[in-house]
């Protein structure tokens, strides 16, 4: 056989392969979703953004409480609310705002609105951030509902029995007697020994 056939033949045969190697590589391209899922057909873009804005509606209701906060704070002198203790506050819940506001608008233009609702219902489902998420909303009562409305060792008995009681530590005796000690620990032995003033 003349040796130009040869090549001819040669270079025809690698020319068919590179192209079925073509048409190969653009039919898995066309076989891949255009979003990443997860396993159970979640879509994992769609969920990252519902969890920024849940994120950022959290963070602006909070900047909005310290802005209210701080603007109650007593002002003094003819600069207003520049020389009251409740400038660095407001301050810093504008800036909070308006950060979170840009999360809140990246996420919606994402389609973050769509997956709020599977997210809730992962969350629901996901027992280690239920329960993280009830122990946080004990911590927000302690806080928010029961101190100062309360005497200070009512209010951290309640708080204690609470937390003790969903973690499920033993019967109703052993989580009396861990209640009264950490309540004891807070509200007596810890203020007396560091001479920390408490509510």
């Amino acid at each position: 056989m003349h040796p130009g056939r040869i090549c001819d033949d040669g270079c025809r045969d690698a020319k068919e392969s590179k192209r079925r190697l073509y048409q190969l590589g653009q039919n898995d391209l066309k076989m891949q979703p255009k979003h990443q899922q997860a396993e159970d057909g979640r879509d994992l873009p769609g969920m990252d953004r519902a969890g920024e804005l849940l994120l950022g509606v959290g963070v602006s209701i909070f900047a909005v409480f310290v802005i209210v906060e701080s603007l109650r704070m007593p002002q003094k002198g003819h600069l207003g609310i520049i020389m009251s203790p409740g400038f660095v506050p407001l301050f810093t819940g504008l800036v909070l705002l308006f950060l979170s506001m840009v999360i809140n608008v990246r996420a919606l233009r994402g389609g973050g609105l769509k997956y709020v609702g599977a997210l809730c219902s992962r969350i629901r489902d996901d027992e280690e951030i239920r329960r993280f998420l009830w122990i946080l909303g004990f911590m927000v009562l302690y806080i928010v509902g029961l101190i100062g409305f309360l005497p200070f060792m009512l209010a951290t008995l309640i708080y204690h029995a609470l937390i003790f009681y969903y973690l499920g530590i033993g019967g109703l005796l052993k989580t009396a007697i861990y209640t009264l000690i950490a309540t004891g620990l807070v509200a007596f032995f810890l203020p007396r020994v560091f001479d920390m003033p408490v509510p």
